[in-house]
């Protein structure tokens, strides 16, 4: 990538890069899917102190003159790193995949110069990073080859992209951008195998605070063996440093008995294997307090470490697979569940928190998994019914009323037509029995019906002819903490 460099001189303090302030790009929802499955995440760094050769070493990434990865014996890329995907079963049917990518972009290539000096007696040491201004703003095109294939050139979607960006980062000038890839997933006689990126672009040699770069490929796939599921990603680009930030998931529904897995998937830019105090936790509902997430590879302080790992094993299939990434990490971790007492039964909001005092890091992705209850699952692709979700969503309340008018009638002979506004739904009619309970507990007077095509109890507390009672008493009851799912139902109409 050559292009002609003029120099550009700023002082850094040894150890001391700090971005003003706190800042964040369209860190939003971007995917919910709910399907019997799994996910799947394989990534790769694509700048390392050796281009092909897999490295160990764990100095501060600012220390680190960092070149590009390249191993696809390609001439026609500059840039190339590799991972293997193995875990999809043979009936397995892909249902999303995301390939995203992010890097450090000031310039093209960058150094450093020491500089001592004396002040009132005392040796100070300072460096001068020098670079290009200019560098290639097409950073959304890439080469992206599935296994067997031959490169398929991308032009994905600019997430954040700060060289333009008047000076929220003007010592590291990140990006990050996503493509969705499921039709070439899809369309891929062959899944399994190996997944190669090139020609990610990102500043080589130094760069105040350190070069970074990676990629990462999410695939959420159906399976008959699998329990239902629901899957949602976010993406953006968020600065954490000094402040607490949150992440709320909603839109599901946890199962109403056994054993409950839950998983995070995320995706993270400048993590320092040496710098410490970075954190993930995840919100205990039931004593409303934050619990620190960690494992062998990743400590409760050190959570971001420029490591790509699966749950608590470090993820090596890839090429080349050093341990060290340099300020780039990828991670799937399951939620510690243990007797449902994170994630309970029949819960349907979680919250997680990114935090950090010292290694500041870049947030570009996350993906929150877990099961849910069959019969949430089946709503939500039942076409006979409207499930009404985030009250305070004010475009979701306005054409309830015309959903509701809508909605196809289905036959249960055994009572009679109209609009049920349904409060839950159970397999168990023991589960059923404890919610009416519950229910008339806080002054209601709920009813049920048995559903003979499924065999399902439904609690219901309105029943009306007429869809605009039902509306109203919907819009009244979402208001309330007890009741953020509601089903409406049209019978025998």
């Amino acid at each position: 990538m050559g292009i002609n460099i003029t120099k550009h001189f700023f002082l850094v303090v040894l150890l001391a890069f700090i971005s003003n302030g706190f800042a964040q790009k369209n860190f939003a929802p971007n995917t919910k899917i709910y399907i019997k499955g799994h996910s799947a995440l394989i990534g790769n760094n694509i700048l390392s102190t050796h281009s092909e050769k897999p490295v160990d070493d764990a100095a501060v990434n600012d220390f680190n003159e960092l070149k590009f990865i390249d191993v696809d014996d390609d001439p026609n890329t500059f840039s190339s790193s590799q991972a293997n995907l193995n875990s999809l079963e043979a009936d397995a049917e892909i249902e999303y995949a995301a390939l995203y990518w992010s890097a450090i972009y000031k310039y093209d290539k960058g150094w450093k110069k020491l500089f001592k000096f004396k002040r009132k007696g005392q040796l100070y040491k300072k460096y001068v990073y020098e670079g290009s201004e200019n560098r290639f703003m097409d950073v959304n095109t890439v080469l992206f080859k599935t296994p067997n294939g031959k490169y398929n050139t991308l032009n994905g979607q600019i997430i954040f992209d700060d060289f333009n960006n008047e000076a929220a980062y003007p010592d590291t000038k990140p990006y990050v951008c996503y493509a969705d890839v499921t039709s070439l997933l899809k369309n891929n006689t062959q899944v399994n195998g190996t997944y190669t990126v090139a020609n990610i672009k990102a500043t080589e040699g130094y760069v105040a605070g350190g070069a970074a770069g990676g990629w990462l490929l999410y695939v959420v796939y159906k399976t008959d063996t699998a329990t239902p599921k629901y899957f949602t990603t976010y993406n953006g680009f968020l600065d954490v440093f000094k402040k607490p930030v949150n992440i709320h998931f909603n839109d599901f529904k946890a199962p109403e008995d056994g054993n409950i897995e839950t998983s995070l998937l995320i995706g993270v830019l400048e993590g320092d294997q040496k710098f410490k105090s970075d954190k993930c936790s995840f919100l205990n509902y039931q004593t409303n307090t934050f619990i620190p997430l960690f494992n062998k590879l990743r400590p409760k302080l050190n959570f971001f470490n420029s490591t790509i790992s699966i749950d608590d094993a470090l993820f090596t299939d890839r090429n080349p697979n050093s341990k060290n990434t340099f300020g780039f990490d990828a991670l799937k971790i399951k939620l510690p569940n243990e007797n449902n007492s994170v994630i309970s039964h029949n819960v349907s909001e979680a919250t997680i928190q990114f935090n950090s005092k010292a290694d500041q890091f870049y947030l570009f992705f996350v993906a929150f998994e877990t099961e849910i209850s069959p019969i949430y699952e089946a709503l939500k692709k039942d076409e006979n019914s409207i499930l009404m979700v985030n009250g305070s969503d004010n475009d979701v309340i306005d054409e309830g009323l015309e959903k509701i008018k809508n909605l196809k009638s289905i036959s249960i002979p055994t009572i009679e037509k109209g609009y049920y506004l349904v409060t839950n739904i159970f397999s168990k009619k023991g589960n059923a029995k404890n919610w009416t309970t519950f229910l008339k507990g806080k002054g209601y007077t709920p009813k049920a019906f048995v559903n003979p095509e499924n065999g399902w109890t439904y609690v219901y507390l309105k029943t009306d002819p007429d869809p605009n009672v039902i509306y109203q008493k919907q819009k009244d009851l979402l208001k309330l903490d007890d009741f953020k799912d509601i089903w409406v139902l049209r019978i025998n109409i």
